[in-house]
């Protein structure tokens, strides 16, 4: 995260808004001091040593600050992690995500290591969702005569333990919780030292010549790409660990639970019982880019294709472990996308969606098959063995194609319940019959092979929302982030440019971004516009940083007559101005949202009262607790309109 003045203030608030004043301060002089010591921290901020410490077990335990401690001299070393700060403004987003896509239960169980930081699995279970209510525990409607009610309590007491370790298994397997090691708490950066001092090790005398050089920066790449392979390697046995953990362990954990508690079994029986647990955000920015994908695909074609489109994404998303690919680890990470099947999409499916509906109907005989079922193996522009691959396919993959879309599809443009008697209705000599039966519903093939064609006009779509690739199992699918985000980001960029400056100043960026430099002289006639309004718009949009300008002189002595004046759009300035923008106007939301407090701090402060809490329409009265409500609908706009910003934030940065 490049970190400006207005990140680092937005980020400061954050902290500040969750964690006091205390953190906030000392994350501060660390965003704008740099790594330091305890000793330079209490310097810089005026505080003993031991209101420092203080902080950053606050900033530790929230995962807020790398810190590694020197060997040698015992001396240990903070810097802040400016991408955890701001990840704190996605907790509610986190949380939803979860809830929607794995239940309540896991809702809670991740609440419970946001809240902490981290959490020990042993510690984690002991926080599981309580299944009695009120004291009465859960039966199945009736209770054997030799069993009492404590023994049922107990049975209960262990079935609801078994569930919570498999909920919890399966959000380590999924991604969303990880376990923490010790590499995790110190920067990249110093990760990536230590690699380079071991394999200086092997030069004493340093690096001399350009072959030694060259050597180096080939083993350091090695280094760190085998240091990665073997994080993920120890974590997807770990992740297998637990979704193995069946059958007669699962049971001896319930016996044993009832018996002696759950601390008391875990010793020998349950994997790694003190493995530490921390909240994989990246993985939870794979969900949220998800989410966020499917808004896109609705509003350029239907709900119904959304709604197919996220079955796909929840399917790929399984094998996507981060957004961001680390191309100096793997270079052919691009080419390797991960994909999935149509038969992988249907199980992600839900019934309840109706395919038939959402894709109009046209004529079979003015489709182009084999263009509809285009297949690309590769990315587009990806070179294989020296040359560029422009997705065409050879006569047996195409023949195959056909074959595939014929077999599973309506050979005719024709939906479920359709008779082909359908265009002899309203004839003279015919009538309706009065025996009506019940019109069959359609059948799996028919709803996968309708299923396919939302899945085919996502292919063909100008912003290329997912890619075909093969025809194992009905057909393969990718989708190319690295690809689909920049033109997405491109979308956001001119709507803001809309709004700003009308139609015509979007106009004049297309045609910018399309032409490259050109002269003003040159404008007003592409862009069919006056020569003055041309230039008033122009500077206008140069002021606000959309626009660049390059003067050119045709001569030494510079005037004006004699100098080219060529505009151009520069699209990474521009993208890296509208997000410190972002950030700037989401910390002025929150510092409003501390003034309306400071307003209503005489309510608040009766509403945070425990016999108040919860009840406040029975306990306020009516003038309290209308400024109290206005209070919470002030307080709703101005978090909501954050999360719209950081919505903003996710596609230009982070997706």
């Amino acid at each position: 995260m490049l970190v400006t003045k207005n990140a680092a203030e937005l980020c400061v608030l954050l902290i500040c808004e969750l964690y006091g004043q205390l953190p906030s301060r000392i994350f501060e002089v660390l965003l704008s001091k740099g790594r330091a010591n305890i000793a330079r921290l209490a310097r810089d901020t005026s505080m003993n040593q031991r209101l420092i410490r203080h902080g950053l077990v606050v900033l530790i335990q929230q995962n807020l600050i790398f810190h590694q401690t020197d060997l040698d001299t015992g001396v240990s070393i903070y810097e802040a992690n400016a991408d955890a700060a701001y990840n704190i403004v996605r907790t509610g987003k986190i949380l939803d995500v979860v809830h929607r896509n794995y239940g309540d239960e896991a809702k809670l169980l991740v609440h419970h290591v946001i809240l902490n930081g981290y959490m020990t699995m042993s510690d984690l279970m002991q926080r599981r969702p309580q299944a009695a209510t009120n004291g009465v525990p859960k039966t199945n409607g009736h209770v054997n005569g030799a069993s009492s009610p404590t023994s049922a309590k107990l049975e209960d007491e262990g079935d609801q333990t078994q569930q919570t370790f498999d909920l919890i298994a399966h959000l380590i397997a999924v991604g969303i919780l990880e376990p923490m090691s010790m590499t995790m708490l110190q920067t990249p950066d110093d990760v990536r030292a230590e690699i380079d001092r071991d394999i200086m090790k092997d030069y004493p005398t340093g690096l001399r010549g350009t072959k030694q050089k060259n050597e180096f920066n080939q083993r350091s790449v090695a280094g760190w790409k085998s240091y990665l392979d073997e994080s993920k390697y120890l974590k997807r046995n770990l992740e297998r660990d637990y979704l193995n953990f069946s059958g007669a362990k699962r049971r001896k954990l319930a016996n044993g639970s009832r018996a002696n508690g759950f601390s008391a079994i875990n010793r020998d029986e349950l994997i790694e019982p003190h493995t530490v647990l921390r909240v994989n955000y990246q993985k939870c920015l794979v969900e949220l880019r998800n989410h966020r994908l499917v808004h896109y695909a609705e509003d350029a074609f239907s709900p119904v294709t959304a709604q197919v489109y996220g079955a796909m994404l929840s399917a790929l998303g399984k094998k996507i472990a981060q957004c961001q690919l680390d191309t100096e680890a793997d270079d052919d990470a691009l080419a390797k996308a991960p994909t999935v099947t149509t038969l992988d999409i249907y199980e992600h499916l839900r019934p309840s969606v109706d395919v038939f509906t959402g894709i109009g109907r046209t004529d079979p005989d003015s489709i182009n098959v084999n263009s509809a079922e285009r297949i690309q193996v590769d990315p587009p522009g990806y070179e294989v063995g020296g040359e560029e691959n422009n997705g065409h396919m050879s006569e047996d993959e195409a023949q195959t194609q056909v074959d595939v879309s014929m077999s599973n599809g309506f050979g005719e443009d024709r939906f479920p319940g359709e008779d082909d008697s359908n265009a002899n209705h309203g004839q003279n000599g015919t009538r309706e019959t009065k025996v009506k039966f019940a019109d069959r519903g359609p059948s799996r093939a028919e709803r996968i092979a309708q299923m396919r064609q939302h899945l085919l006009v996502l292919a063909e779509s100008t912003q290329q929302f997912l890619r075909h690739t093969g025809t194992r199992d009905q057909g393969e699918w990718t989708v190319d982030f690295e690809l689909l985000m920049p033109k997405l980001q491109l979308i956001e960029i001119d709507t803001l440019i809309e709004e700003a400056f009308g139609r015509p100043g979007l106009r004049l960026v297309k045609i910018l971004r399309a032409k490259g430099k050109l002269d003003d002289r040159t404008l007003p006639s592409l862009a069919l516009m006056k020569k003055q309004d041309v230039y008033t718009k122009m500077t206008e949009m140069e002021l606000q940083g959309f626009l660049d300008v390059q003067e050119v002189p045709r001569d030494t002595n510079r005037t004006a007559s004699r100098t080219l004046f060529l505009w151009f759009f520069d699209q990474t300035r521009t993208l890296t101005r509208v997000l410190d923008d972002t950030y700037k106007a989401m910390a002025r939301h929150l510092q409003r949202l501390e003034v309306e407090r400071r307003k209503k701090k005489n309510v608040l402060s009766v509403v945070e009262r425990k016999d108040v809490q919860g009840m406040e329409e029975e306990k306020l009265r009516g003038d309290i607790y209308n400024e109290y409500r206005e209070f919470l609908d002030i307080e709703s706009k101005l978090l909501g309109q954050v999360g719209r910003l950081d919505d903003l934030v996710g596609v230009l940065r982070d997706f």
